[in-house]
């Protein structure tokens, strides 16, 4: 039985709170290992560390594949089965297959943080151990899967480890790849030791993971706002991306009277402006003009062309496509009042992906047997997690409270005590999924 009320201040992003029928303890008492935990961060934090306290390990550079090569020998050191797949994914099995698979990744954005990706590969390394040494029920039925590339920001792929396994990676993707000083992602894969042609034969490996369960630093502020260290992912955000251009007339600033302007810059402004009106009037949405530009502009000239970039996201689909049409029809009344033409073009749609409900329902009776109170929020942000989703796997992940909401940089911080709860929900999550 449950009981559900709106948790506070935050209600508008976390969703509801869920309490749970209180449990007692399992006999077998299965208890993370804070030390061993914060060891093992620390240990993967040596790879890429930078002066400014932060960590840079770039997809399929020397730091990020020494850290992989890091986890696969830990984990064959104590005795795991472990392996890479076609992708550079690294896989270890407690024992039986198949598994419900734990992790996350370990490559990062320039100067990121060191618990984004990282948090959820030690957890689930601790989770195995821990699980091991309790002899904890369905123990053997876990395993560590860590993804290559998620963050996207060398190659411009994204997922690619996780998009791989889900078969949604073609080779003309991969061989197309490249990074902005033209390093072409195949010559490095073949330079590891891996096959481009072959990235996508990963998916043959989709019948190893009965599921697949992420911690993940929150990396914004609902569960510090809630006073909560841990919360529920009911889904990932879908999003929409859209390019937009507006050409004007260029002219002098000062001869150019108002009634003879055509200010490509206007129609740009009105989408950056609706943007924050749409989200600040809607529950549950954010958009963002994240780019604009005045192409040749200078201080003494009108504006003659001007581009912008537009992200909507949300778990509504119907909600993204509201809020974007009511934006884009502000930027196109701007565009006929200023007699510009205009082009809009989405880029990218990708849609929301709700976790797995048996998966949930693990996840609260495992808040239950901790005596905790669990929030459940939408994440905003993408993880490899969508992508399975979307390919059928059953998914589920688990926040963990990011101090100020910072991520994606040096200042990314979670306490030991919060990262603990957030692998304990984890373990006994993943133990219950084991033995169904």
């Amino acid at each position: 039985m449950t009981q559900t009320i709106e948790c506070g201040t935050a209600a508008r992003w976390v969703v509801r709170m869920v309490i749970p029928r209180r449990r007692a303890r399992d006999s077998w008492r299965m208890k993370i290992d804070e030390e061993r935990l914060s060891s093992l961060l620390e240990e993967v934090n040596r790879f890429g560390t930078l002066d400014s306290g932060g960590v840079e390990r770039l997809a399929w550079t020397e730091p990020e594949i020494a850290a992989r090569r890091w986890l696969a020998d830990r984990c064959r050191d104590e005795g795991f089965e472990v392996e890479f797949d076609e992708a550079g994914n690294v896989w270890a099995f407690a024992g039986r297959r198949p598994a419900v698979m734990l992790g996350s990744h370990l490559d990062t954005v320039p100067n990121g943080g060191r618990f984004d990706g990282a948090l959820g590969i030690v957890s689930a390394l601790e989770t195995l151990l821990s699980a091991r040494a309790a002899n904890a029920p369905g123990w053997e039925h876990l395993g560590l899967l860590c993804f290559t590339d998620e963050e996207g920001v060398r190659f411009g792929l994204g997922m690619t480890g996780s998009r791989a396994l889900a078969g949604d990676l073609t080779t003309d993707e991969v061989e197309a790849a490249a990074s902005a000083s033209g390093t072409k992602l195949s010559a490095v894969l073949r330079d590891a030791g891996f096959d481009p042609a072959r990235v996508g034969d990963a998916t043959r490996r989709r019948d190893d993971v009965r599921a697949w369960l992420e911690v993940h630093v929150e990396q914004g502020r609902r569960l510090e706002r809630a006073g909560l260290p841990t919360g529920i992912v009911t889904g990932i955000v879908g999003l929409s991306h859209w390019r937009i251009e507006a050409s004007g007339e260029a002219n002098h600033a000062g001869t150019t009277l108002p009634d003879d302007r055509h200010d490509a810059l206007l129609p740009v402004a009105a989408a950056a402006i609706e943007a924050q009106r749409v989200m600040r009037a809607t529950d549950s949405l954010v958009a963002t003009v994240g780019e604009a530009e005045v192409v040749g502009g200078a201080t003494n000239i009108v504006p003659g062309l001007a581009r912008a970039t537009l992200d909507v996201r949300s778990l509504d689909e119907a909600l993204i496509d509201r809020a974007t049409e009511r934006i884009l029809g502000a930027v196109r009344e701007a565009a006929t009042d200023n007699g510009c033409r205009l082009q809009v073009q989405e880029t990218k749609r990708l849609r929301a992906a709700p976790m797995d409900e048996r998966v949930l329902e693990a996840m609260h009776a495992a808040a239950g047997e901790m005596d905790s109170d669990v929030p459940e929020m939408p994440s905003m942000a993408g993880h490899d997690a969508m992508t399975l989703a979307g390919a059928g796997i059953p998914c589920g992940m688990i926040f963990v409270r990011s101090a100020g909401g910072v991520s994606h940089s040096p200042l990314e911080s979670s306490t030991a005590s919060d990262c603990v709860a957030g692998a304990e929900l984890l373990s006994r999550t993943a133990l219950r999924l084991a033995l169904l």
